[in-house]
């Protein structure tokens, strides 16, 4: 009896192996056949694109700053102290508006002690015009006076002493004349030597206030009240933000398709809508290092506020193609043969070689190889192959 149940439960364990090996054995194949399913036969989820008329726009890429036409480092061309700057950073400033002043005091005395001299000078040249009117009036009465003597004298009425003492009141009479003639033009150089020096305190006092070169903002502040300051010393910082330009690094390679008043766009860090431009100068000498184009782009309008320094985007416009058959960049794959798509054929994926013209960020125009309403298909993982000859879903 206990020999019996030994053999049914051996029997029974040996249905046992036999049924989990079965089980597994349908497991793995349906594994297998699930997933050669899914590998081989199932449709490959696709994203459809179709091919559509429209612009095709080709740019060429800088990166940049933005710069102003007009930036000036303003300062004194005197030594002196500062007494007061009147503007602060961020401040707008007109042309020839007051911006800051030197302690002047001395400047001033002194252009006031010039102008006392000039006054006392003509004075002294009134008084001399005086005493020249006085002296013409004795010298001619001299003259006349030794004219009747010397008459006499020929005649015998009178003896010569007085012909020689009339002479003598003559001679007299013109050297003080010629005295007050020396003093008055010596008077009038007095006059002069004051006025220049009084014009040139004037400059002094003057060049003491610093004025506005252009109408634009304060960017910077480098000096205080109390400070000195010498010759060149900058003490403001002023940008003419009303005519400002991209200045952006494009590569060599566009340098031909390039020309100044070409259409453009700039781009703000932050969003917004791209700014119209122009090409407003492309140079003619490459970075060494970089090879790259340093090309000024002027924007046609701003309308927001921007920073002398702060970085922008530019694009330029190189070619533009318009109601032309597209497709977008993302769908279009390269080897070694060129550009090519997948697309549907029968409901299977299949491989169309393609002819492209211009190339924009965006689409690429299709010459030929696809026309308006193909499919275009594309993974959803971006760039990644698709199977050909398989069958395909999507929308």
């Amino acid at each position: 009896m206990g020999d019996r149940r030994a053999t049914i439960g051996a029997a029974l364990r040996r249905v046992g192996r036999g049924l989990r090996r079965s089980l597994a054995v349908i497991v793995i194949g349906a594994v297998v056949l699930i997933v050669g399913w899914r590998r081989f036969w199932a449709p490959v989820p696709v994203e459809v694109v179709r091919v559509e008329r429209g612009t095709v726009v080709e740019e060429a890429f800088g990166r940049g700053t933005v710069e102003s036409q007009r930036e000036a480092a303003v300062g004194f061309d005197l030594v002196g102290r500062l007494s007061d700057v009147g503007v602060d950073e961020g401040d707008r400033v007109a042309l020839g508006q007051a911006l800051a002043r030197l302690e002047a005091d001395q400047a001033q005395a002194e252009l006031r002690s010039a102008r006392t001299s000039i006054g006392a000078a003509r004075a002294s040249l009134s008084r001399l015009a005086a005493e020249e009117d006085r002296g013409r009036a004795l010298l001619a009465s001299a003259e006349r006076e030794a004219a009747r003597t010397a008459a006499l004298v020929a005649t015998g009425s009178v003896p010569g002493q007085e012909g020689d003492e009339a002479a003598d009141r003559v001679r007299v009479a013109r050297a003080e004349l010629d005295r007050v003639l020396a003093q008055r033009a010596e008077a009038t150089r007095g006059i002069d030597v004051a006025s220049g020096v009084a014009a040139q305190r004037e400059v002094t006092v003057v060049r003491a206030t610093l004025l506005a070169p252009f109408d634009g903002v304060v960017t910077r502040r480098l000096r205080e009240p109390g400070d000195t300051v010498a010759v060149g010393t900058t003490v403001l910082r002023i940008v003419d933000t009303e005519r400002v330009y991209v200045r952006a690094a494009l590569d060599e390679t566009v340098l031909a398709r390039l020309a100044v008043d070409q259409a453009a766009a700039i781009e703000f860090p932050g969003g917004g809508a791209p700014v119209a431009a122009r090409v407003s100068r492309v140079p003619w000498e490459a970075d060494r290092q970089t090879h790259e184009l340093l090309v000024e782009v002027t924007p046609a309008r701003l309308e927001r506020r921007i920073a002398i320094g702060q970085r922008a985007d530019v694009r330029v416009e190189l070619a533009r193609r318009a109601d032309v058959a597209r497709v977008p960049t993302r769908v279009l794959h390269h080897d070694a043969a060129g550009p090519y798509a997948y697309v549907d054929r029968g409901g299977r994926i299949a491989v169309a070689r393609l002819t492209l013209g211009v190339i924009g960020r965006d689409h690429a125009e299709v010459v030929a190889g696809l026309a308006v309403g193909d499919a275009v298909l594309a993974a959803r993982g971006a760039g990644a192959a698709l199977p050909r000859g398989r069958r395909w879903s999507g929308r």
